[in-house]
């Protein structure tokens, strides 16, 4: 994702669904001084974990987290060059509402940019996936406690409903994104997709 991106000058990042600060803080270390990176998640107790880090940070730009949902951005309309996204859009209950508010934030000619698992189209990469992400991953959760076993079980149904790549591409493009572009890696379970405003 952050190779898709240009940090030889200031920019203003989002970061959707940010949690503690995984992609937030990574961010931080390639963007140069002056610049901003706003993590927006809706979890309390994930942005607690956040700040708790952020008082560790040493960066050249600022970093700051907002409490807020991606369907609803509290920010002033064309105020980000990059919106980022990593591993939680299958996660939002309404996406057309995220990537149309996206849009707004989005300075012209700004991209959004999401890493996420996505349920691979070639069947036969589909089936032993699936079986290896309902069956051989929540059996090893549960030899550590019934709570990895659960929250792996979550994850499955997750990416089982997944959007692909294509569908991300032709939604981004439905709202008003001028461009898409998607890659796919490790075999399609995991896609890169990215929109021009």
């Amino acid at each position: 994702m952050f190779a898709k991106m240009d940090f030889s000058r200031k920019v203003m990042v989002l970061d959707l669904a940010c949690g503690t600060g995984l992609v937030t803080f990574e961010l931080s270390r390639v963007v140069r001084q002056g610049g901003l990176i706003v993590g927006l998640d809706l979890s309390p107790a994930m942005l607690v974990i956040a700040n708790r880090k952020k008082r560790m940070l040493r960066s050249g730009c600022e970093v700051d987290f907002v409490r807020a949902v991606g369907e609803c951005l509290p920010f002033r309309s064309a105020t980000f060059r990059y919106v980022t996204v990593g591993l939680a859009l299958r996660n939002f209950g309404d996406k057309l509402a995220v990537f149309r508010d996206t849009l707004r934030v989005l300075v012209q000619s700004g991209w959004f940019l999401s890493v996420d698992f996505v349920r691979p189209e070639k069947v036969v990469v589909w089936r032993p996936y699936n079986f290896h992400i309902f069956h051989v991953l929540p059996a090893l959760g549960g030899l550590v406690s019934g709570y990895w076993k659960r929250t792996l079980i979550y994850l499955a149904n997750t990416i089982l409903k997944s959007s692909s790549a294509s569908e991300t591409s032709e939604a981004l493009l439905g709202v008003g994104f001028e461009r898409t572009l998607s890659e796919k890696m490790t075999l399609g379970v995991v896609a890169l997709v990215c929109g021009q405003k």
